[in-house]
């Protein structure tokens, strides 16, 4: 059976010697028939230089002579091919030796250290989670730490661990004394070792992970009852379901912990029963709505929402005209009871994130809710890694031991509010 591609390469071998450069310009003028042969033809070779001509033209389902005649109108020697390959491999060889030699030089300046293969990883991976201004300063340290010792950035993941962690100890001892924030720089040191998942620091330390700027925001129990019964109010006056669908949106929120555009394409699927007695303990119920969410980077995720809510929760999504009105109907709901938030709430609904400060509620509420199982918490709200979740909600020490000693419950609002919400959905 034949080789087949679904795209042609631009080039037939990738060197420069001078045999390489007639095969390509051969290969770039021919018909795409011919293209198609050739490309086959040396991928075939490429992976057994030894085999046999026979057995390449029966790969290709032709004969052998088939193959030679082709090669031969084309204006190419079966051998001359076979030859440019093995000078291609060559080739790609010693770039890999030189590749391999870079890596064990510290960087010129910057701009070849953002160019390091390593440091391009970092940047790929952290670029999707991490704000631009933290990424520069975790690469800016890095850098300045290669500089300081003569490290290479591959150094970090290639030498011994307790080597580079004296090193980075040495580095932010050194910055101390010239008044810099310990505290920071750890933090700094912490975030880049989760990237290159290498022990920077060692276990001895006290480390800050990066958290976000507003971890604590959480809009709590006793403002959510006021919100709602505010909106149903509104509704009972004008009998503009707009009012109840703003709640039914943040109930959704809620529920699933997730951001704005999952109002737009949410999906119920099947019912289930729940037999972990964290979590019938913590929504005090045991069936639940399988819900599916297009996430971030284009991630669909199956969340749980209770059954009892799944009553409130609309079966088709919003609608994107829908979504503005809605949102100002929030945050004007919000607003009112301002002085009962603390301060990263505060902030964070200056910057008008009435939608996404459900995503942090959530995530606070599902920690403290599930005893901080932060690894149950992740796959219930569709986070990839678990130790992502301290960016929107994580607590020290003292809190956390508060938390793992309390019974918390994860509910939207109270049950008198939410039968009376449920009677008014069902009517609608």
């Amino acid at each position: 059976m034949s080789v087949l591609k679904k795209e042609l390469p631009t080039e037939l071998v990738s060197c420069s010697a001078d045999i390489c450069v007639q095969l390509n310009n051969i290969y770039q003028n021919a018909d795409i028939d011919n293209k198609l042969f050739l490309s086959n033809l040396t991928e075939l070779i490429r992976k057994n230089f030894k085999m046999p001509a026979e057995d390449l033209a029966s790969q290709l389902n032709i004969g052998r002579s088939t193959l030679f005649y082709r090669l031969q109108t084309l204006g190419i020697k079966f051998n001359d091919l076979k030859e440019a390959l093995k000078l291609e491999a060559e080739e790609k060889f010693k770039r890999k030796l030189e590749r391999r030699e870079v890596m064990r030089l510290p960087p010129k300046d910057y701009a070849e250290f953002l160019k390091r293969d390593i440091v391009q990883k970092v940047i790929k991976a952290m670029s999707l989670q991490t704000s631009k201004g933290h990424m520069n300063r975790v690469l800016r340290k890095w850098y300045d730490l290669c500089r300081t010792f003569g490290l290479s950035p591959e150094d970090l993941t290639t030498r011994p661990p307790e080597e580079i962690q004296k090193y980075v100890m040495d580095y932010i001892s050194d910055r101390a004394m010239e008044g810099r924030d310990i505290n920071w720089l750890i933090s700094i040191f912490q975030t880049l070792q989760k990237w290159l998942q290498a022990p920077l620091l060692p276990p001895g330390v006290t480390q800050k992970e990066y958290k976000g700027k507003y971890q604590q925001a959480q809009i709590p129990f006793e403002v959510r009852n006021l919100v709602v019964k505010d909106l149903i109010d509104k509704y009972k006056e004008t009998k503009n379901t707009i009012y109840i669908r703003a709640i039914q949106a943040m109930a959704l929120l809620y529920y699933t912990g997730s951001r704005r555009q999952a109002l737009l394409n949410y999906q119920k699927s099947d019912v289930i029963e729940v037999g972990d007695p964290d979590m019938i303990e913590a929504f005090g119920e045991s069936k639940f709505r399988i819900i599916a969410t297009l996430e971030k980077r284009g991630l669909r995720w199956n969340k749980l929402i209770p059954y009892s809510y799944d009553k409130i929760i609309p079966a088709v999504p919003f609608m994107p005209s829908e979504l503005s009105k809605i949102g100002r109907i929030i945050y004007e709901e919000l607003l009112k009871y301002f002085d009962k938030y603390n301060e990263d709430t505060k902030r964070y609904l200056r910057l008008k994130k009435y939608y996404h400060v459900w995503r942090h509620t959530a995530t606070r509420e599902w920690l403290a809710g599930l005893r901080y199982n932060r690894y149950l918490v992740a796959k219930i709200l569709g986070w990839i890694k678990d130790s992502n979740l301290v960016i929107y909600g994580d607590f020290d020490l003292l809190a956390l031991l508060k938390v793992r000693a309390e019974k918390h419950k994860i509910k939207f609002i109270s049950d008198e509010l939410y039968h009376e919400l449920l009677r008014i959905v069902e009517r609608m």
